[in-house]
């Protein structure tokens, strides 16, 4: 096994390690691995797909592109697997969503043969395709909730929460734009909300960053 199968197979028995050996045998054997930069874009819409998506290593956004900006669909995190990608490339269609990596990244690129092989092989892989799918519905749902059910201040203080859990500290590298497309809102409506934060003392606002104060604990 050459240096890229025997990192995959690493990052498979580090991030996924309820596949059995056999699966994670047949992806290290015929996965690509493809590193991706903070900021690149994987996949964009549009774009025939013709690989299975797992994360490796890394944290990315999916979301859609529209006229009016951006549309934030949920994140992918090790051990997560796109399923937009599985659709798409069992089927040889083009994505209908981007994929941004938002830190250093390394892809698992599975090529669709490999797909339908351990689709006919292996049920637990199938049973994987369907935690995966059934795993991003419950994030689309999760979001739509966030929008229709919740006032944006409590969006905003959950979404603080949520990054800075995700990242282990409390220093958060985005911006108020960022913030605002994922949250399906406007730039001056997070900005406000933000500033009102500030006042109460419940985090500092910095150039492209903010720092959360004893004011935002840690989710659990």
């Amino acid at each position: 096994m050459d240096t890229a199968h025997q990192e995959i197979s690493t990052l498979l028995n580090r991030s996924y390690p309820l596949l059995p050996a056999p699966v994670k045998d047949i992806i290290s054997q015929r996965a690509a691995l493809m590193p991706a930069k903070k900021g690149e874009t994987i996949t964009r819409q549009g774009q025939l797909l013709k690989n299975g998506i797992l994360v490796g290593a890394g944290y990315m956004k999916v979301y859609r592109e529209g006229p009016e900006g951006e549309i934030f669909m949920y994140y992918l995190e090790p051990g997560h697997a796109c399923a937009m990608s599985f659709v798409c490339a069992q089927r040889t269609e083009v994505s209908g969503v981007m994929i941004t990596a938002l830190e250093d990244s390394l892809v698992i690129l599975l090529p669709r043969p490999v797909m339908e092989q351990l689709m006919q092989k292996s049920h637990d892989w199938s049973r994987f395709v369907v935690d995966t799918y059934r795993a991003r519905f419950d994030d689309l749902l999760q979001a739509f909730d966030s929008v229709v059910f919740k006032r944006l201040d409590e969006r905003l203080l959950n979404y603080l929460h949520d990054q800075s859990a995700k990242i282990s500290s409390r220093t958060l590298q985005i911006t108020h734009q960022q913030i605002a497309d994922d949250l399906h809102s406007t730039r001056e409506a997070v900005s406000r909300l933000l500033k009102n934060m500030e006042q109460q003392g419940l985090l500092a606002i910095n150039r492209n960053s903010l720092l959360l104060k004893t004011g935002i604990v840690r989710r659990p």
